[in-house]
C-alpha cells in the first residue's frame, strides 16, 4: 500500500500525460516546444544530472567565495556554514521550480507563461537574461586568463611575469574562447550534456590535489584562518547573501536544464542538486579558503602557475581552469540569454548561441580589469547584491505552480495566444506584476533600517539577505492575489 502511494505521488508530481501540441494564434519558435518524451526518456540520468551540475558549479569564481569570507572576517568553519545554508536555499528554490521542466519537458520561457501571462512572461525573461549575461562575461574571463597563462607558459616566461602580462593579452584568449562555446552549444543539450560530464569534477579533483600539496609544505600558514565576527554580525550576513545568490539565478531557469531529465529517473533533480551544487560549493569553498590562507594569492590560476609543482601540473591545472567556466557558461549562463534570443528576438538555438557568444566578448571585463583585485572587486560587488531582481520572480513561479495551480499545467494552454490559454489580463498577469511591486517595496523596507542598501551609481539598491526576505514575500503575495484575481 505504501508503495502504491508512493507511485501515484511521484507520477502526480513528475510525470504528465503525452499530448500533441500545437501552437494556436501565434508562430512558435520550434526550440521553445516541449521535448518529446521518447527523448526525455533518453535524457539525463541521476549520474549525468549529477555531474552536470558539478560541473556548473565547479568554475574559477567558485573558489573565490573561501578568501569573500575571509576577507569579512570569517574563519573557515563560518564560510562552510554560510556556504551551506545559502546554497541549501537557492537549491530547494531550484527543486520547486525545476520540477516543471521534468514534468512537461517546457523551458523557462514557456513556464513564465502560467505564471505571468503570455506577453508578461518577456520582463522575467530579460532580468534573468541580464544576471546571466553578467556572470558569462565573468566566466569568460576567467577561462580567457587561464588560456593566456598557457599560451605565456608554454613560450617559458616566468609565472610572476607571466600573471602581469596575462592581463595584457586575455583580450585575444576570449575570442577563441567563445568560438569553442559556440561549437559545442550548437550542439544544442546533448552537447550540454557531454561537455559537462567531465569538466568540473577535474577541476575539482586537481584542487583537492594542490590544497592537500600546499598543506605538505611547513611554511605556509594554517589554511583555517582567524574570525574576528559572529555568526548574528552584518558581514556573516552579506556573505551568507553571496553564497545564496551565487545560484539563486538558476533557480528561475533550471527548467532549462530539467527538461532534459528522464521523468521515469526517481530523485535525479534531487540529487543532482544537493551533490551537485551544495556539496560541491562547500567543498569549493573549503578549497578556495585554504589555497588563498596558504599562500597569500588571490586568482586560482595565479596559484596554479605559482605553486604548482613542475611543468605537467601547472599546464593540466590551467587546462582545467580554461574548461571549468567553460563548462558553467555552457550549463547556467549561456542559456538565459539564448532564452531571451529565442523568445523576444524568434532567433532558432543554433543562431542565437552565435549571437550569445558575439555578446559574451564585450560583457567579458576584460576591460575594466587590470589586476587580480578588480576582478575579485567586480564580481563580489556583482554576486552580493542583484538578489532583488530575482528572488521575487522565483516565489511568483513557485506560489503559483504549487499552491494556485496544484502542480498542474495545461501545456496546451501554454502553446496558445489569446484568451484560450495562459492570458489573464491583456496577456499579463496583475497578480504576479502587483507582487512583483509589492515585494520590492517590502524590500527596501527591510533593507533600509537593517544596513542593507547598495548603491548602484546614484540608485539604492537593496542588497545582502533581501533574497530570503523576497522569495518568501512574493510567494505569499502570489497566493494570495493570485486568488483573488482568479488567475
Amino acid at each position: 500500500m505504501i508503495n502504491t502511494w508512493k507511485l501515484i505521488i511521484w507520477e502526480t508530481i513528475f510525470m504528465a500525460e503525452e499530448k500533441e501540441i500545437v501552437p494556436q494564434g501565434y508562430k512558435e519558435n520550434p526550440d521553445l516546444l516541449p521535448v518529446p518524451m521518447a527523448e526525455r526518456k533518453k535524457g539525463y540520468n541521476v549520474l549525468t544530472f549529477t555531474f552536470m551540475m558539478f560541473s556548473m558549479n565547479t568554475c574559477i569564481p567558485m573558489f573565490f567565495l573561501g578568501p569573500i569570507g575571509a576577507g569579512l572576517g570569517l574563519d573557515m568553519g563560518q564560510a562552510l556554514v554560510g556556504a551551506f545554508i545559502g546554497n541549501l536555499a537557492a537549491v530547494i528554490a531550484m527543486y520547486l521550480n525545476g520540477i516543471a521542466g521534468v514534468k512537461y519537458g517546457i523551458p523557462y520561457p514557456v513556464q513564465l507563461r502560467e505564471s505571468f501571462g503570455f506577453k508578461g512572461m518577456h520582463i522575467p525573461v530579460l532580468l534573468r537574461g541580464a544576471a546571466g549575461t553578467m556572470w558569462f562575461g565573468i566566466e569568460v574571463w576567467a577561462g580567457s586568463y587561464a588560456l593566456t597563462l598557457i599560451a605565456l607558459f608554454a613560450l617559458g616566461i616566468p609565472a610572476a611575469t607571466a600573471a602581469t602580462m596575462a592581463f595584457s593579452y586575455v583580450v585575444v584568449a576570449v575570442l577563441f574562447y567563445v568560438g569553442s562555446f559556440a561549437i559545442v552549444m550548437r550542439k544544442g543539450l546533448k552537447g550540454i550534456g557531454r561537455m559537462a560530464d567531465f569538466a568540473g569534477p577535474l577541476m575539482l579533483l586537481y584542487f583537492i590535489w594542490l590544497v592537500w600539496f600546499l598543506s605538505t609544505n611547513p611554511s605556509f600558514p594554517s589554511p583555517w584562518g582567524v574570525s574576528t565576527v559572529s555568526y548574528f554580525s552584518l558581514p556573516f550576513l552579506a556573505y551568507l547573501a553571496v553564497q545564496t545568490n551565487w545560484w539563486a539565478t538558476v533557480a528561475l531557469n533550471i527548467s532549462d536544464l530539467s527538461r532534459g531529465i528522464n521523468p521515469e529517473k526517481k530523485n535525479t533533480l534531487f540529487w543532482g542538486l544537493l551533490i551537485g551544487i551544495v556539496i560541491g560549493q562547500v567543498v569549493g569553498t573549503a578549497l578556495g579558503y585554504a589555497a588563498v590562507a596558504m599562500t597569500g594569492v588571490i586568482l586560482p590560476q595565479e596559484i596554479i602557475l605559482k605553486f604548482a609543482p613542475g611543468a605537467i601540473a601547472i599546464l593540466i591545472g590551467l587546462i582545467f581552469a580554461f574548461v571549468a567556466p567553460w563548462s558553467t557558461d555552457i550549463t547556467a549562463n549561456a542559456p538565459p540569454l539564448i532564452d531571451i534570443l529565442m523568445a523576444t528576438v524568434k532567433l532558432r538555438w543554433k543562431t542565437a548561441v552565435v549571437v550569445a557568444s558575439v555578446i559574451a566578448f564585450f560583457v567579458a571585463p576584460w576591460w575594466a580589469v587590470g589586476q587580480a583585485a578588480d576582478y575579485t572587486n567586480y564580481m563580489t560587488n556583482w554576486a552580493s547584491n542583484y538578489g532583488i531582481l530575482l528572488g521575487p520572480i522565483a516565489g511568483i513561479m513557485i506560489g503559483s505552480f504549487w499552491v494556485n495551480r496544484k502542480r498542474t499545467l495545461d501545456l496546451q494552454k501554454l502553446y496558445t495566444y489569446g484568451p484560450n490559454g495562459y492570458w489573464h489580463a491583456g496577456g499579463v498577469s496583475r497578480s504576479a506584476y502587483i507582487s512583483l511591486i509589492l515585494t520590492w517595496i517590502v524590500c527596501y523596507i527591510i533593507a533600509y533600517p537593517t544596513g542593507q542598501i547598495a548603491f548602484i551609481g546614484p540608485i539604492p539598491f537593496p542588497g545582502g539577505v533581501t533574497w530570503y526576505s523576497a522569495i518568501v514575500a512574493s510567494f505569499i503575495f502570489q497566493v494570495l492575489l493570485g486568488r483573488y484575481f482568479k488567475e
